[in-house]
């Protein structure tokens, strides 16, 4: 029968089977509502390292992943996996997901609370708050993109945009459409022979392997953009991580962009200049 009541229960590191010290790492939820499971753990186990010497960071990593890999199997709104009490959900971890004995990484016992009406998102972030610390509770995100388009229009009104705005070589909301019926949309447009699309792109996120995928995830986007459409340009107005520890898969990202041909990469830094030779390209484009 399906409630709603929530059980979850806390993933512990165990640096040694022979001390009785242990540090939370991830916790693991079941909503017996949706049949679903969901689990949170530290990316970076950076309260593990910052206590322990050579510890195994690899083998728990993996651990991490294989659980994570496991549990989503086993997803289903359809039927109930099992019934919701302690016992049942101990069997299944143990026999499905991670082995009771395991030395390194250990499941602690079952809490069940109701759900309610509230969002499983809030649940998640009350579970959090009240177990772990900064390295996987929920930290409000807000999107850098916003910010860099600010940025920008306000170093482009600074340099005359009002003045060029009103013509056919600026547009905004620009977007275009693949052959395959993909649709991709710019902030607006500027024409210097062909059109240039501007697209930010933010890298202020929380890990090395987050920036390193978005840059990929554009680069195969833009990929398949160049090869389809080569009348056009793109620039990308991308923004640095805010955390000095991520300034080097920053690089990376940058390094990965700029394998593309007909794609500008435009730092945050340099929006001033970057205004600056748009105006006056538009201008040039309108006295010609």
């Amino acid at each position: 029968m399906k409630t709603d009541f929530c059980t979850y229960c806390i993933l512990k590191y165990k640096h040694s089977p022979y001390l009785d010290e242990s540090i939370n790492i991830g916790v693991l939820i079941f909503y017996a509502s949706t049949q679903k499971f969901s689990f949170k753990y530290s990316r970076n186990l950076s309260r593990v390292k910052s206590i322990y010497e050579n510890i195994p960071e690899k083998t728990i990593k993996e651990y991490l992943r294989q659980i994570d890999n496991r549990l989503n199997k086993f997803h289903s709104t359809d039927k109930d996996i099992f019934p919701l009490n302690d016992l049942e959900l101990k069997d299944f971890l143990s026999k499905n997901i991670l082995s009771s004995d395991s030395t390194i990484l250990q499941f602690s016992n079952f809490k069940t609370i109701k759900k309610g009406k509230f969002e499983e998102s809030y649940i998640e972030n009350i579970i959090l708050q009240q177990n772990f610390v900064d390295d996987i509770k929920h930290i409000p995100y807000s999107p850098q993109e916003p910010k860099i388009i600010s940025n920008l229009y306000r170093e482009l009104n600074k340099f005359g945009l009002k003045d060029v705005k009103n013509n056919n070589r600026f547009k905004e909301d620009y977007s275009i459409t693949t052959k395959n019926g993909a649709k991709f949309s710019f902030e607006f447009a500027w024409k210097n022979g062909l059109w240039n699309l501007v697209k930010p792109v933010g890298f202020d996120l929380k890990t090395s392997d987050g920036i390193i995928e978005k840059a990929h995830k554009n680069l195969g986007q833009f990929t398949d953009l160049e090869s389809e459409n080569s009348n056009y340009k793109y620039n990308l107005i991308v923004g640095k991580p805010s955390s000095k520890k991520l300034y080097k898969s920053y690089d990376s990202a940058l390094n990965i962009l700029e394998k593309l041909k007909y794609t500008e990469i435009v730092e945050e830094k340099d929006i001033s200049k970057y205004s600056i030779n748009v105006i006056e390209h538009i201008k040039d484009e309108i006295s010609n």
